[in-house]
């Protein structure tokens, strides 16, 4: 049996309005990631971490910094120093490379894969690699997202999730939060970025 005419011009309707809306959605995800999610930036967090192995709470800065090579792959490094109790506290320093590409339109999936060398206030030194991978990209509006595993194959091997949140001001100023949580401890991190 055939559906009345207005019956079928509304179906129709429906059908194309719902298409026109998930294009448009899709190209305002989009264009909100192009304006904020920029592989060239730099940052600076206060960062407080309670290791649960070494019995330490220790709290200091990181400045981590990300260069866009060719639009997929890019460069990566940090700083971090950290002090706390009982005689705990080190200095890190790592530096590596990382490819993304598109996973929807408004997040990026992409891996890592640097190398990390830290050194304790008290103890022996070690170096080891970081491989991550993780999704990238605009939640709402102007609120950016991040969800990675990290494994970190320095002094005892472990896996962390890190995730973190960057509130963009503007174009080129957010402020960020961010927290791991791994089997060795926790850490929450908060600061500001700027895109270059």
């Amino acid at each position: 049996m055939a559906l009345p005419v207005n019956t079928t011009r509304l179906a129709i309707a429906a059908v194309v309005f719902s298409v026109a809306s998930g294009n448009a959605y899709a190209d305002r995800s989009a264009a909100l990631k192009d304006a904020y999610v920029s592989y060239n930036n730099a940052g600076l967090h206060y960062i407080e971490q309670d290791l649960d192995d070494y019995n330490c709470n220790q709290d200091g800065l990181r400045a981590y910094a990300s260069v866009d090579i060719d639009g997929h792959w890019y460069a990566l490094g940090s700083v971090t120093d950290v002090s706390g109790n009982h005689g705990c506290g080190s200095s890190t320093l790592a530096a590596g490379a990382g490819y993304r590409t598109a996973f929807s339109p408004s997040f990026d999936l992409y891996g890592t894969l640097s190398v990390e060398h830290t050194s304790p206030d008290n103890g022996s030194n070690d170096t080891g690699l970081i491989a991550a991978a993780g999704l990238r990209g605009i939640i709402y509006n102007n609120i950016e997202g991040k969800a990675e595993i990290a494994h970190h194959t320095a002094f005892r091997d472990t896996t962390a999730l890190n995730l973190g949140a960057n509130y963009w001001f503007t174009r080129t100023i957010a402020a960020t939060l961010d927290t791991s949580l791994s089997d060795e401890g926790n850490s929450i991190a908060a600061g500001a970025r700027i895109n270059f």
